[in-house]
C-alpha cells in the first residue's frame, strides 16, 4: 500500500519513486505476485491497471483530513476492507495509513519515509504549530502497536528508540538501475538541485551560495529541477534570483521526467541538497549512482548517506559561505570531482541497487509471514509452527 504514478515515467515525489522501484525489483522474483494499492482522490471507483507484472489497485481516496483518515476515517476503512476482500499474504506499507496497519488481521510490515511531525514546521505549512504535535501523537499511537518496521537510514531507527518494540529491518531505498548507467559529460561549473521547490528543501541559500561563488571568480551556473509547492517561498526565490542578478546564472526548470533528471545530472559537476530536514533523498542517492558529487546537509539522515570528503562534503544547510567554499573547492579541482564520482558510484552499488534492496524486502516477507502463522497456529496447536512460504503480495 502506497502512492504510485500514474504514468510509470512520471512519478511525483519519493515515495512514488521508491515503490516504483521496488515493485519492478519483486516482479523479477517468478513466484511473487506483486499487487499495489493506493488511495487516490482523482478516483472515484476502483480501476486496476497492470504495471508490468504487478497489479494497481486505485481506490477512492478520502477528503478526510489524513492525520484524522489514519486514525479512522472513511479512506481507512475502505483500504482496509478492499485488503481484507483481496486476501494477500503480506501487505508492506509505505504510507502514513501504516500507523493503522496493525489492527489488520494480516501479516503487515511498515516502512517508514518520514515523520510529518518533523516535516511540517521544516515547510513552514499552516497551522504547523498544531498539526505536528498532533502528527507526533498519531505516530507515537501507532508506532506502539508495530510488530515489524522497516527502516530506510540509520536516522530513522534513531527516532523510533524507545517508541516501538517492533522488530526493526534496516533496508534501504532502492533506485531505478538506469541511475547507475548515466553516461557523464561534465559540463564544467554545472550544479544541479533536485526537488520540491520548498522551504524545507532550502534552494534558497543554494542561490545566495552561487552568488558567492560567482564573486570569487569561478564559474558556476544553478540548475534548479523541481515542482514549486509553495507558490510564496518559489516567489522569494525568483525575487533573491533577480536581486543577485543571477539570471545567468540561474535556471529554474520546472519539474522534470527521471529520464531529463539523469541527463542533468549526466552533466553535472556537483550535486546540492541543502534541506533543513530529509529522512534519506532519492535525489542524493541517485547523484551517487550517476556518479556525481554530493553537497549536503549535515542534518537528519543526510550524514548517513555521504562519506565526508570521500564521496562529498556535509554543510551546514543556513551556513551560505559554508555550502559555496564547498562548491568553490569542488568546482575548481578536476581530479578531486573524478574521484569523488567514482566513489560516489561504488558506493551506491552497495547499498541502493534494486536487485539488492528486493532480495533484502523478500526475507523480511518470509519473516513476517512465517510469524504470522505460527501465531495463529500456537493457540490451537500449542507449537511455534508456521509453514513454507506462499506467494507474496505487496
Amino acid at each position: 500500500m502506497s502512492r504510485f504514478p500514474r504514468e510509470a515515467d512520471a512519478p511525483r515525489g519519493g515515495v512514488e519513486t521508491v515503490t516504483l522501484a521496488l515493485t519492478r525489483a519483486l516482479c523479477q522474483f517468478d513466484d511473487l505476485d506483486v499487487h499495489v494499492v493506493v488511495l487516490d482522490r482523482a478516483n472515484r471507483t476502483v480501476s486496476r491497471t497492470a504495471s508490468g507484472r504487478a497489479t494497481v489497485h486505485r481506490l477512492p481516496g478520502s477528503r478526510t483530513p489524513q492525520i484524522l483518515d489514519v486514525l479512522g476515517g472513511p479512506g481507512r476503512a475502505r483500504l482496509h476492507r478492499y485488503l481484507l476482500g483481496l486476501r494477500p499474504d503480506i501487505v508492506h506499507f509505505h504510507e502514513t495509513y501504516g500507523y493503522g496497519a496493525p489492527s489488520l488481521p494480516l501479516p503487515v510490515v511498515f516502512t517508514i519515509h518520514g515523520f510529518d511531525h518533523a516535516n511540517i514546521p521544516a515547510e513552514r505549512r499552516t497551522a504547523g504549530w498544531l498539526r505536528a504535535p498532533l502528527w507526533k501523537v498519531v505516530e507515537a499511537w501507532g508506532l506502539r502497536r508495530q510488530r515489524h518496521v522497516i527502516a530506510i537510514t540509520p536516522y530513522v531507527r534513531e527516532h523510533l528508540h524507545g517508541r516501538t518494540t517492533a522488530e526493526i529491518h534496516d533496508i534501504e531505498n532502492p533506485l531505478d538501475p538506469a541511475f547507475f548507467e548515466v553516461p557523464r559529460q561534465t559540463v564544467g561549473g554545472r550544479i544541479l538541485f533536485a526537488g520540491w521547490i520548498t522551504p524545507r528543501k532550502n534552494p534558497l541559500a543554494l542561490v545566495t551560495a552561487v552568488g558567492l561563488v560567482r564573486d570569487a571568480g569561478v564559474r558556476a551556473v544553478l540548475r534548479l529541477a523541481g515542482e514549486p509547492t509553495d507558490a510564496a517561498y518559489a516567489e522569494e526565490v525568483r525575487t533573491t534570483i533577480s536581486r543577485l542578478a543571477l539570471a545567468d546564472r540561474v535556471e529554474l526548470l520546472g519539474r522534470v521526467s527521471p529520464e531529463r533528471i539523469r541527463a542533468e545530472l549526466g552533466a553535472a559537476a556537483a550535486f546540492v541538497l541543502p534541506s533543513l530536514q530529509e529522512n534519506a533523498p532519492m535525489a542524493i542517492s541517485e547523484a551517487l549512482a550517476a556518479a556525481v558529487p554530493v553537497i549536503a546537509s549535515n542534518r537528519c539522515g543526510m550524514p548517513h548517506m555521504i562519506l565526508e570528503g570521500r564521496t562529498g562534503f556535509l554543510v551546514d544547510p543556513e551556513d551560505v559561505r559554508g555550502i559555496a567554499d564547498r562548491l568553490i573547492r569542488l568546482l575548481t579541482d578536476d581530479r578531486l570531482q573524478r574521484e569523488m564520482g567514482a566513489a560516489a558510484h561504488a558506493y551506491a552499488l552497495e547499498r541502493f541497487h534494486p536487485t539488492a534492496v528486493a532480495a533484502k524486502t523478500r526475507a523480511v516477507y518470509e519473516q513476517v509471514i512465517r510469524e504470522h502463522r505460527a501465531r495463529r497456529v500456537r493457540p490451537q496447536a500449542g507449537g511455534s509452527g508456521g509453514s513454507g512460504v506462499t506467494p507474496v503480495g505487496s
